[in-house]
């Protein structure tokens, strides 16, 4: 995912800026929003963490992620920390470029749920660019996770414009990787995400999709309608990849209500990915006062403020935490998340 450090926002100032704009709603109980609840009523909220994606490259930041014992640290500083579930990617160690090879997966995972046993570990199904449908789904297959992300759409999501930032290249793969980005695509056909969802109900993992846009919205309810998929709905928002929405109080908003609309309150839950600085924490922010949930991580962002690098993925977890105890909102506990969600629980995966 596409990440940035630009912009003159000063955090808190634009979360109440946000606020303003949406109390009127939030008092008159607007369908599509929701309504103000006292604390004790207050849904609990989901906290999941992307530790590392295949986007960012090394060279963005010294600080991403890249070995097994890597990941499992930032799982278990961010599980400690109040996180209820991680979304997983893995690379190759020695220069951390995206790589689908099984046995550095089962090192990883095993790391993971070792030093974080109740931890909701999901691992990725949009793999990196060049991955074959077999490859994406290898994870499921293989390790029956409680979680897998699904696409319900294409999207042209391009990282070229990122190579004019990169001053100086760690290694040679980065720069062609991606530059590439910008002839191709993010393709996700009819066939291939219902297929997806096949395979993850055979291995009993529930689809967490990942709307770029209205169009995975509807492809989502089709998929419903055509009894493909079964709820609960696990969905996450993703605002802000350049070829898709726009990371906007106003997208949020729209796609929330849509949402809601689409599939009713009570089989379908919600969570905001805003993707770059400040966004991740705006539009997060914006998400907690609608009672629902929030993704940060360096998979989608790696600013803790402008121009400062996130060393460590709890320090975005710190931040949210806070933000939430501002607004009265609880982070469940993974169990909790489970609950919500219908899970099988960790002791029915395969690693």
């Amino acid at each position: 995912m596409l990440h940035s450090g630009q912009g003159g926002f000063n955090l808190f100032d634009h979360i109440i800026l946000i606020f303003d704009q949406i109390m009127d709603k939030l008092l008159k109980g607007n369908d599509g929003i929701g309504s103000m609840l006292p604390p004790e009523k207050r849904p609990k909220m989901i906290l999941s963490v992307a530790i590392t994606g295949t986007d960012t490259t090394p060279s963005q930041s010294p600080f991403i992620k890249i070995t097994p014992d890597e990941i499992a640290d930032d799982c278990y500083a961010c599980w400690k920390a109040g996180a209820a579930a991680v979304h997983l990617h893995v690379r190759n160690p020695e220069d951390g470029s995206p790589t689908s090879d099984i046995d550095r997966w089962e090192e990883m995972l095993i790391k993971v749920k070792t030093r974080c046993p109740d931890l909701i570990i999901g691992v990725t199904t949009g793999g990196a660019y060049g991955q074959t449908p077999d490859e994406r789904l290898s994870t499921v297959t293989r390790f029956k996770p409680e979680v897998a992300s699904l696409t319900p759409e294409s999207v042209s999501n391009t990282l070229h414009h990122v190579v004019p930032r990169v001053k100086q290249w760690r290694y040679d793969w980065e720069k062609p990787y991606l530059s590439s980005t910008y002839s191709g695509t993010f393709s996700n056909s009819t066939e291939q995400f219902e297929y997806f969802v096949k395979v993850m109900r055979e291995n009993g993992t529930r689809p967490e999709c990942e709307c770029f846009s209205m169009s995975g919205l509807y492809n989502t309810r089709n998929m419903i309608r055509d009894g493909v998929l079964k709820g609960p709905i696990w969905m996450q928002f993703v605002l802000g990849v350049r070829g898709g929405t726009g990371a906007t109080p106003a997208e949020v908003l729209h796609m929330q209500t849509e949402a809601l609309r689409i599939f009713g309150p009570d089989d379908f839950h919600w969570s905001v990915i805003g993707v770059g600085y400040p966004r991740q924490y705006t539009l997060g922010a914006l998400a907690m006062a609608m009672f629902g949930h929030v993704r940060v991580g360096m998979e989608d962002n790696i600013y803790v403020r402008k121009g400062v690098l996130c060393k460590s993925n709890v320090e975005m977890v710190n931040d949210i935490k806070t933000i939430a105890e501002i607004f009265g909102r609880e982070l469940a506990t993974p169990d909790e998340a489970r609950e919500m969600l219908d899970l099988k629980g960790p002791n029915h995966v395969d690693f």
